[in-house]
């Protein structure tokens, strides 16, 4: 996996990893990008350039395809067109632009071809916020069967770099570090917008008494976060536990194996229905030893995004708020929850997401509100 900036040379270097192996007799290696017409348009004139070096080689124009003498096939394929890309085994393949490419297309359609031979991948990309892209990188990361690089465009050595400077000056801050430092930011509008994995994700040296669940009541997904509260004010999310096809009852129970009888800072909602019982979803978790903290309604969803930033980072600069790296759940959901043009949390766009985002930032808003005082004329 190579994250990149603009003009790092991407297409470079998927040639040289798919060529510099000795191709053997049979086999078929490809390169897949977003549409047939962008692979014609940047990576076709090059490798059609050097394979015309190649002695026997057969090029296909029309199908961006090359036949080597050995009975092998080098191509390009559009990802658009999906029927194109099924078959029998791959033994080698290029993801090039791969955030601009469905995630499907290479779970369901390319790496079963590649398991049948035992095949590689690469993928390689510029970030387009905290997408498919950005979580094959973190695999890299942390898999020790995936590697991950990131090289900003002036690594890459083709653009000079007073070219980069004056790029910078008509860019905004977010395109900037996108498109030529390669680092993964929103481009929209992130819910979580203070959050930073380098500075909110660590473990805590210890944790207080002061816990508390917040809970999320749904039947897909039932999502409840563990948190403690330190004397100063801090809070530090340790724990989560995210269920699917399930309810109350069922989440109540889990909770009460890990941290039974404290404080349960739930939904609102949840005080008048239940998702699948008579009794309401309050009375299930007193009925399981709870104390259940509630007002009569949610805050507005836009006062809990503001208090939540709040405690991720105030307009000080201090940090009151960090995650557990094993809360993978909550940390998706602070890193690509979007806000909406009304600036409400989008629940359209990913169904798994906002779940553990929710069952944050309601113990947040209520225990850590924004306050907004109006200031009082004085009258001489």
């Amino acid at each position: 996996m190579v994250v990149a900036g603009r003009r790092w040379g991407k297409s470079y270097l998927s040639l040289m990893w798919l060529l510099t192996k000795e191709i053997q007799p049979g086999e078929r290696r490809w390169i897949v990008g977003p549409t047939y017409r962008s692979l014609k348009s940047t990576t076709w004139p090059i490798l059609r350039a050097v394979m015309r070096q190649y002695e026997g080689a057969v090029i296909n124009e029309s199908e961006l395809s090359i036949r080597l003498p050995n009975d092998s096939e080098i191509a390009l394929k559009g990802s658009e067109q999906e029927n194109n890309l099924r078959g029998a085994g791959l033994d080698m393949v290029v993801m090039e632009e791969f955030s601009y490419i469905k995630p499907h297309v290479y779970e369901e359609i390319i790496y079963p071809m590649l398991t049948t031979t035992q095949g590689e991948a690469l993928f390689i990309g510029t970030p387009n916020s905290f997408d498919h892209l950005y979580d094959y990188y973190l695999r890299g990361q942390s898999e020790s069967d995936w590697k991950s690089w990131q090289f900003t465009t002036e690594q890459g050595g083709f653009v000079p770099k007073d070219e980069i400077e004056k790029a910078k000056a008509t860019m905004d801050e977010n395109t900037y570090k996108t498109e030529f430092l390669a680092d993964f930011v929103s481009t929209g509008s992130r819910a979580a917008y203070n959050f930073d994995r380098k500075i909110h994700v660590k473990q805590a040296e210890e944790l207080t008494a002061n816990l508390f669940w917040g809970l999320d009541f749904n039947v897909d997904y039932m999502s409840a976060v563990l948190g403690c509260e330190y004397s100063d004010g801090t809070i530090h999310y340790f724990d989560e536990i995210r269920q699917s096809n399930s309810n109350t009852q069922n989440l109540s129970q889990t909770m009460r194996r890990i941290a039974p009888d404290i404080n349960v800072y739930p939904d609102s909602s949840g005080k008048n229905r239940s998702t699948t019982s008579n009794k309401s979803d309050h009375q299930i978790l007193i009925d399981n030893g709870f104390n259940v903290i509630s007002k009569k309604a949610n805050p507005p969803i836009i006062d809990r995004i503001n208090a939540l930033n709040r405690m991720l980072m105030d307009a000080n600069g201090k940090v009151r708020m960090t995650v557990d790296p094993k809360c993978t759940y909550l940390i998706k959901d602070l890193e690509q929850v979007q806000r909406s043009r009304d600036g409400k949390i989008d629940k359209t766009k990913d169904i798994s997401l906002t779940h553990a985002f929710d069952a944050c930032s309601y113990y947040i808003a209520m225990k850590h509100p924004v306050v907004q005082r109006l200031a009082q004329s004085s009258q001489w």
